[in-house]
């Protein structure tokens, strides 16, 4: 039996023969495939348990990625595929319209975003997929490169190249924050210019690391700047040995600070050769996020509890509840327990200098610093808290405990008693803390699944139990090198293990989360103690690839994706409806509004001059206006839910698409159709848009024809107006009486016909302000207020500006029906509430379940004159400028004035980049509103010509070519006193 076995087995080896002599014969090839094929394979079967397309309905698309960067794709693939360019420059489908460096910059240079430009928008699911999944491994490849050029991953043991690539790029914050695949690129370039700025501190020549950074800044500018830190730190840690060896301080000091001087010039070389992209961004950014921040002050507290970073090293150590949206939260720094001891086991076996080893430590206490420190924090992130998604420079680390664990491992260390020890009282502290303290993310149960198979086959697992560890105290026994009496205490160990993991698994702890990361760093610990052998680490190797997929799916799993064919059908749909409106209009020049949409940056995806936008680089000043006007503007966004006559007209808000109601039959019936709910109640829609001009099955389309066009002229009390803030009321009606030269309150004040409460009592604070309290918890307290119209004009709800605390523990309903409005209080709105029902009750009902107090001061109610505001329009619209032509940058027309106007007020966001010439002479352009751009006019005809081009991008564009035509210099002299130095070196 024994020689048929052996007989088998070397039958097997000569199969295998060729192909483990053309793995050694392409060793790197196939460890750098390997890296890369790797993390696409582990987080492939992720995605194929929860479900995610292919495998499943959802796409990868959650939080920003399906409100923000898929509409983006559809902008990069419309305006490449069209030839239209201009759209990257300005564009009107970002809400009333704005430059786009920041959007191009940030979200649209990756050359994955190729992927989308090939793909039918209706098979947009693909790309996103392949837009992930293919960076996976683009990581794993990248990181793998730099362990095999600087690290000798080939020499020892060429199998730990693919694990701790692996370890890389499925780290915590890159499967946490996966919805930002915009970062990912950054991730890739890392390595590349850690290789690079290593071979420069060697002494080779500075023009790849210059290259491979303006890249990296070139690729994602945002993470490029935290690189740029990190280089900063990471070129100190490299050239510390260089402060040994020296007879005095100076020249310790000298060969310390020489090599870091030369690398900060370069790196200036390399960054501002980008300045033809960086330069308008960052002044678009001053523009945009600069006018929101409230800069950076100096503190010496905390902002997190330092221990409760702990709780991140746990396996699945995120969540939606707690993962990205409310801060500061927690660094995501996960590498899984065989990375984490190796980065640990780098300062005791590493073959390094110890200067090395020492700035080290201190760049990891850098990183622990601006973790727990606001200030520090910032610093990192340009100098602002990030909203939402904290500590996005926390990879950083990661990278580099990874890196430096691949070099301590590489030297096979081993454990003493001593360290096994030291190392298990860390962990058991650390586990102690962690399951002292309460965190979503972590569950104190294993998941109900293996309960529940544990219940349904006691014997079954009992006997597994048994025989798993009856074998390793079998391979204790046979194989320890070690004394008798310690082979003794092991065997003991494991069978007193037996009854001990059948208890813990029975009682459902044995499992989970925390009790599977102590047995992760239990068998690093064990395996450094007895020495790592082949076996060894291929346990290791194993347990990790299960350890970072089950990460992955942990920290995955809560999150909310957009379904595949709900999002094609909800594009595809629209834009039918859009493309129809756009082919027929026989205006040049208009905006669309919707009661319903995908997202708020719907417009940008499917291509049409909406009014809602979300990104990071929306105009600030674009926002506030929003708000003045009682509308949605806050958060990096605008969405036009809480229209008025005035602001549909005022906006040129021609066309509003409305979705036909349906039925739950239908909805069950066809389970692949996106059936919108609506954002808004514009019950005024048959009185300011009579005309309907598309109807399909699911959508209708109606028009206003007494809207202003882009441009239209007034006078200058109409551009000097300043808005008040959370004064919608007082904001609008300034306006129209400013317009018309009146003194009438088209809008009014007025009070409830009753306010009702149900389980709530009512007091009046030292502030004067309106406070109601729940008297009985477990009820809901409620209060309604109602209305019955003396008139046939519109009623707002003017929303209470404070109502935004109790956001999250309040339902809101209208005449018994879920208020269709959107709950985001940046300032007061104005909710439309009933339209020309004079005399029919309408209630308004607010459903609390809030133990806090909750301030309903300011609420009130709203009358609106639609008629007369609807007069103002008309005789205005007879100075609206008649638009000849437009595109994204420029908009010509001409315009009568026949009255008193001196001002053009447009509904175009200000911008220095905007020039108009009126009968080709240019005029001086103002902000107007603190938002919009306004301009001088003069009474009679005239040809107005307006143009946009992005600030900064000649200038840059100048400094870009210095910059480059210096470094085309600096390599044309190197390589001219190379030709020398050969030449004089053959004479010689």
């Amino acid at each position: 039996m024994k020689n048929k076995i052996s007989s088998w087995c070397q039958v097997v080896v000569n199969k295998c023969q060729p192909l483990v002599n053309f793995i050694e014969k392409h060793k790197k090839a196939t460890v750098l495939s390997l890296s890369a094929l790797l993390p696409m394979t582990i987080i492939l079967v992720v995605w194929a348990f929860m479900g995610m397309f292919p495998f499943g309905t959802k796409t990868l698309m959650a939080v920003d990625f399906g409100q923000q960067y898929i509409s983006f794709y559809g902008l990069l693939k419309e305006s490449i595929l069209s030839g239209d360019l201009s759209a990257f420059s300005y564009s009107f489908t970002k809400s009333l319209g704005g430059p786009m460096i920041g959007v191009l910059a940030y979200y649209l240079l990756s050359p994955f975003n190729i992927i989308y430009i090939l793909t039918p928008l209706n098979q947009f699911a693909w790309a996103v997929f392949l837009t992930i999944w293919l960076r996976y491994g683009a990581i794993g490849l990248s990181f793998a490169y730099l362990l095999v050029r600087r690290y000798r991953g080939l020499d020892k043991h060429p199998w730990l190249v693919p694990i701790f690539a692996s370890t890389y790029a499925l780290s915590g914050m890159l499967v946490s924050y996966q919805m930002n695949t915009i970062f990912y690129d950054a991730m890739i370039m890392l390595p590349l210019v850690i290789i690079a700025l290593e071979e420069l501190l060697d002494g080779a020549r500075p023009f790849r690391y210059m290259l491979v950074l303006a890249i990296t800044m070139f690729l994602q500018f945002y993470m490029g700047y935290m690189i740029c830190i990190f280089i900063a730190l990471y070129a100190c840690y490299y050239v510390s040995p260089r402060l040994a060896g020296h007879d005095s301080r100076k020249k310790a000091l000298l060969a310390f600070f020489k090599p870091l001087l030369k690398t900060l010039g370069y790196s200036i070389l390399a960054v501002v050769s980008t300045a033809a992209l960086l330069y308008p961004v960052v002044l678009n950014l001053m523009e945009s996020k600069g006018q929101v921040s409230t800069g950076m002050t100096f503190k010496w507290a905390l902002q997190i509890n330092p221990l409760d970073i702990l709780s991140k090293l746990v396996i699945g150590g995120f969540d939606t509840t707690s993962g990205w949206s409310a801060g500061p939260n927690l660094p995501n720094i996960y590498v899984g327990a065989f990375a984490l001891v190796g980065f640990i086991l780098f300062f005791k076996f590493a073959q390094v200098a110890r200067e090395r080893k020492i700035a080290a430590a201190i760049v990891v206490f850098i990183f622990f610093l601006s973790f727990v420190h606001e200030f520090t924090s910032q610093i990192w992130h340009m100098g602002q808290n990030p909203a939402g998604f904290f500590y996005r420079f926390s990879w950083i680390l990661s990278f580099f405990m990874v890196l430096l664990a691949f070099q301590a491992i590489n030297e096979n260390p081993r454990l003493t008693w001593k360290g096994l020890g030291i190392g298990s009282i860390l962990v058991g502290a650390s586990a102690l803390y962690v399951a002292s303290q309460t965190y979503t993310y972590i569950s104190t149960k294993q998941p109900k699944a293996v309960s529940s198979f544990v219940k349904s086959h006691r014997e079954l697992v009992a006997l597994l139990i048994t025989a798993i560890f009856l074998g390793l105290a079998y391979l204790v026994w046979r194989y320890l090198d070690k004394k008798q009496w310690i082979k003794v205490v092991w065997m003991g160990l494991c069978l007193l293990a037996i009854p001990l993991s059948i208890n813990l698994l029975s009682k459902g702890y044995l499992f989970t989360q925390l009790s599977l990361t102590l047995m992760a760093f239990g068998f690093v610990f064990l395996i450094f103690y007895f020495g790592p052998k082949r076996l060894g680490f291929a346990i290791l190797a194993l347990m990790t690839i299960a350890e970072l997929g089950y990460n992955a799916y942990l920290s995955q799993v809560t999150l909310g994706y957009a379904d595949a064919a709900k999002f094609s059908d909800a594009a595809v749909s629209v834009k039918k409806v859009t493309d129809a409106i756009q082919k027929d209009s026989s205006d040049k020049f208009y905006r669309i509004a919707m009661t319903f949409a995908y997202s708020n940056t719907t417009p940008s995806l499917i291509s049409y001059p909406g009014l809602s936008s979300f990104s990071s680089s929306l105009e600030g000043s674009t926002i506030d206006l929003f708000s003045y006007m009682g509308d949605v503007g806050v958060n990096a966004a605008t969405r036009y839910a809480n229209g008025t006559a005035l602001t549909d007209a005022l906006y040129g808000v021609r066309y509003y698409v409305d979705r036909k109601d349906y039925t739950t039959e239908e909805v069950n019936a066809n389970p692949d159709k996106m059936y919108f709910s609506r954002m808004t109640s514009r019950l005024d829609i048959p009185d300011n848009y009579p005309n309907t001009v598309y109807e399909d099955d699911r959508y209708v389309v109606y028009e206003n024809p007494n809207v202003f066009s882009i441009a239209f002229g007034t006078n200058s009390v109409t551009q000097s107006i300043k808005f008040g803030q959370n004064n919608p009321v007082s904001n609008q009606n300034i306006i129209l009486n400013s317009m018309a030269g009146t003194n009438v309150n088209y809008f009014e004040l007025f009070s409830f016909s009753d306010v009702e409460v149900e389980n709530m009592t009512e007091t009046t604070d030292a502030n004067g302000q309106t406070i109601y309290k729940r008297i009985d918890k477990n009820q809901l307290g409620i209060i309604r207020y109602k209305v019955v119209p003396k008139s046939n004009y519109t009623y707002y709800f003017l929303t209470p500006y404070l109502l935004k605390q109790t956001r999250g523990h309040v339902s809101i309903l209208l005449n018994n029906q879920w208020l269709n409005n959107q709950q985001s209080y940046s300032q007061k709105q104005l909710w439309q509430l009933t339209n020309n029902t004079e005399g029919q009750e309408t209630v308004l009902e607010f459903r609390f379940d809030t133990d806090d107090d909750v301030n309903m001061t300011g609420a009130g109610l709203v009358r609106a004159n639609g008629q007369a505001i609807r007069d103002v329009v008309k005789e205005r619209e007879k100075q609206s400028m008649t638009v000849t032509n437009w595109t994204n940058t420029s908009v010509d027309g001409t315009v009568d004035i026949t009255d008193d106007s001196d001002v053009m007020m447009t509904t175009i966001p200000y911008s220095k980049g905007w020039t108009v010439t009126v009968d080709g002479k240019k005029v001086e352009t103002k902000k107007t509103w603190g938002s919009l751009l306004s301009f001088p006019i003069t009474s009679g005809e005239h040809t107005i010509k307006m143009h946009y081009t992005t600030p900064g991008l000649y200038l840059g564009i100048v400094i870009s070519l210095l910059d480059i035509l210096f470094i085309a210099y600096l390599k044309w002299r190197e390589n001219i006193h190379d030709w020398f130095k050969f030449r004089f070196t053959n004479k010689i």
